[in-house]
């Protein structure tokens, strides 16, 4: 899974537009909590997870603590016991996520070029056709669209949650593309305007294929939200544990082999 990395990267960016990027040493701590229900003409599952939420500076840290899939009244833990931590710099773009259980950590993202690096030639190639993940590949979708549509308002809704006064983003999506069925998304991202626009909620609902048959709908909150400081430290993963050149030596998803050679 290629893109596995770059979900994270663009997680922690938007989690940064909105945390901000202060140089004070002051920081921010909540807990998180994470609903996921889908329908689909096979029935109904959910995803429940449960995090700790802290920043620091440029730091954004998130602890996974648990999450557990339910599906037939089946409950499956998604992640092992420890669960895992990420830490994204929004100064840096850079990420860094480690297991408890395994000991291990690895770092990702976009790390910008120092001063003492000098770029190599490139030689001249001939032109050759556009590579099939290139973005003349997405434009060349353009004439299958038959119904496209994004909006993003601010929202007079200033309803204080948990005691902090907020401000909200409505959004909308839809796309359809030629002989098949349109894809509608809405939903609202809340922010705490007490606490340097930290964000209390997100919530996305999104409807599938005839007749909306197939549905999800997510939640993010933030809770227990105050101004406490946590250590330096707390942002980097601990002595002691190994870094490796795969992501897949620390996380576990549910079908790949542990330890698979796919590249992150």
């Amino acid at each position: 899974m290629r893109c596995f990395s770059a979900v994270l990267v663009g997680v922690f960016a938007l989690a940064s537009a909105a945390t901000g990027t202060s140089a004070t040493p002051s920081g921010v701590s909540g807990r998180v909590s994470l609903s996921l229900q889908a329908t689909t003409p096979k029935g109904q599952s959910s995803l429940a997870g449960a995090a700790t939420f802290a920043r620091r500076g440029s730091f954004v840290r998130i602890e996974l603590q648990s999450l557990s899939l339910t599906k037939t009244n089946s409950v499956l833990s998604a992640i092992p016991p420890g669960g895992y931590v990420v830490v994204y710099d929004t100064a840096t773009m850079v990420y860094t996520i480690w297991s408890p259980s395994r000991r291990t950590f690895y770092t990702g993202g976009r790390k910008p070029p120092t001063a003492a690096t000098t770029p190599a030639p490139v030689p001249t190639a001939a032109p050759s056709a556009p590579p099939g993940n290139s973005i003349w590949s997405v434009l060349a979708g353009v004439k299958d669209l038959r119904g496209f549509a994004l909006s993003l308002s601010l929202s007079p809704d200033k309803t204080p949650i948990d005691g902090h006064p907020t401000t909200n983003f409505d959004f909308t999506f839809t796309r359809q593309v030629k002989a098949q069925d349109p894809v509608d998304v809405s939903g609202r991202a809340t922010f705490a305007d007490d606490l340097d626009g930290v964000p209390l909620l997100f919530v996305v609902n999104a409807t599938n294929g005839p007749t909306a048959t197939l549905r999800a709908d997510l939640r993010v909150s933030l809770s227990d939200v105050s101004r406490r400081s946590a250590p330096q430290s707390y942002f980097a993963p601990p002595s002691g544990y190994t870094r490796v050149s795969s992501i897949f030596d620390v996380i576990v998803i549910p079908g790949l082999p542990s330890g698979s050679s796919t590249s992150p």
